[in-house]
C-alpha cells in the first residue's frame, strides 16, 4: 500500500517546529552568537541537511526565531491594551518593558534590524508583524498625546520614537566584548530616564 504525501506532512511540520524551538532555546540559553546552524542541528538532535531543507538559510531561521521570541513579550504588549492608563504612561511602560525584554537576549535588537527584510518580506508578513507589535495601539497612544490625525505622520512619529529608544540598545550590543573600554564614551542613563527625556523633548 502506497502512502500519500499528506501522511508525511505532520512529521515534516514537527521536525520544522523542533528546529525552530531548538533555535529559540539556544538563543535564550547562550545568545545569538551561539546560534550557528551546526549548534542548532545538535540542539534539535537532527542533521544539518534537515535544517537547511526546512529553512534554506540561517537568516530565514533566525527571522522566524526572532518572531517567536517577540510573541512572548506579553508583559510589554499587554500594557498597550490598558486604556485606563494615560497614553504617555502606556507608551513609556511599553518601551520600558520592551527594552527590558530585549536586554534578556543580547544581540536581539541587532538581529531584528538585520532580519527586517525577512520579518517584513511581504504584505502578509508585515501585517502579522504589525499585529504582533500592537502597532495600531502604539499609533493610538501617539495620536492621543499629540492630537495628530494624519496616519502617515503618526507612522513617522512611531518610527522616530522607536528608533530613538532602541538604537542605543543596538549600539551597546554591537560593541566588542571589552565594551567596558568604550563605556566612558557611551554610557546611557537608565531606560526610564532616556524615555522621559525623549518624551519631554518630542511631546513638548
Amino acid at each position: 500500500m502506497t502512502r500519500n504525501n499528506n501522511i508525511a506532512e505532520p512529521s515534516d511540520k514537527d521536525t520544522k517546529q523542533t528546529i525552530l524551538q531548538a533555535t529559540v532555546d539556544l538563543i535564550r540559553g547562550e545568545g545569538f552568537s551561539c546560534a550557528t546552524m551546526r549548534n542548532i542541528a545538535a540542539k534539535a538532535e537532527t542533521n544539518l541537511a534537515l535544517v537547511n531543507y526546512h529553512y534554506g538559510s540561517k537568516e530565514k531561521l533566525l527571522a522566524d526565531a526572532v518572531r517567536m521570541l517577540l510573541s512572548t513579550f506579553d508583559d510589554a504588549f499587554k500594557v498597550l491594551e490598558d486604556d485606563t492608563l494615560p497614553p504617555r504612561e502606556r507608551l513609556k511602560l511599553f518601551f520600558t518593558r520592551y527594552i527590558d525584554e530585549l536586554k534578556r537576549y543580547p544581540g536581539m535588537a541587532r538581529q531584528m534590524l538585520d532580519q527586517r527584510h525577512h520579518i517584513m518580506g511581504s504584505l502578509d508578513e508585515y501585517s502579522r508583524y504589525c499585529k504582533m507589535m500592537r502597532l495600531e495601539k502604539i499609533l493610538q497612544a501617539i495620536q492621543e498625546i499629540t492630537g495628530e490625525e494624519d496616519k502617515n505622520k503618526l507612522m513617522l512619529m512611531q518610527l522616530q520614537i522607536y528608533g530613538a529608544v532602541v538604537f542605543p540598545i543596538i549600539m551597546v550590543s554591537s560593541l566588542p566584548e571589552n565594551k567596558a573600554d568604550f563605556m566612558p564614551v557611551f554610557n546611557p542613563p537608565p531606560i526610564e530616564e532616556q524615555i522621559d527625556a525623549l518624551f519631554d523633548r518630542y511631546f513638548h
